[in-house]
């Protein structure tokens, strides 16, 4: 039950709540569930619930005063910019998950990625494809490890990176793990 109370020079307190009301006015045995009748001679109001609009992007919905109109008091919604971290949160709940198959298998049939794997000892190969798999579970540091020695060692030419660059968006792979491969190697 949303309520009003209106204390001097037309001030109102919002929220208030039945608890309020039986704390403030201890010596009243006030119903369970009292009628706008029962609250009328301590100046307490029924506001009226409206939806609550959903928020965007860009933007929430915070309640406001309630408003009086011709009908009684009504709940308001204010609009506020949201902020960075909020926008944030917004972008990391419906961002798409990654598909970590999907790139694997679409690196291991990509001729130049193909090329690459031809190139380097079976051992390297191997663990690429390990530190990939764990990638995919969070840990990054065996895939990028290897990969910062594969650019040292030529392996890697900036074709192939921006290849790979573009499958990885393509399977919505983490933006810090795309940072990470595209980084030149710390010689």
């Amino acid at each position: 039950m949303n309520l009003v109370h209106i204390i001097e020079n037309g001030q109102i307190e919002y929220p208030y709540n039945l608890w309020q009301l039986r704390k403030d006015y201890p010596n009243i045995s006030f119903p369970f569930e009292p009628t706008p009748e029962d609250l009328l001679p301590f100046n307490v109001f029924l506001v009226t619930s409206t939806t609550r609009p959903d928020d965007t992007r860009d933007e929430r919905a915070i309640e406001g005063e309630p408003i009086l109109t011709e009908t009684g008091w009504i709940q308001v919604w204010d609009i506020r910019p949201a902020t960075e971290a909020e926008i944030e949160e917004w972008d990391a709940i419906r961002a798409p998950e990654p598909d970590w198959m999907g790139f694997g298998i679409e690196m291991a049939s990509t001729p130049n990625i193909i090329a690459m794997y031809a190139a380097i000892p079976g051992t390297i190969s191997n663990a690429l494809s390990i530190g990939l798999s764990e990638a995919s579970k969070g840990d990054t540091r065996l895939f990028i490890g290897i990969w910062h020695l594969m650019m040292a060692a030529g392996y890697i030419s900036s074709d192939l990176l921006e290849e790979i660059n573009t499958l990885a968006y393509q399977f919505n792979i983490p933006d810090d793990f795309i940072a990470q491969i595209m980084l030149p190697s710390a010689e």
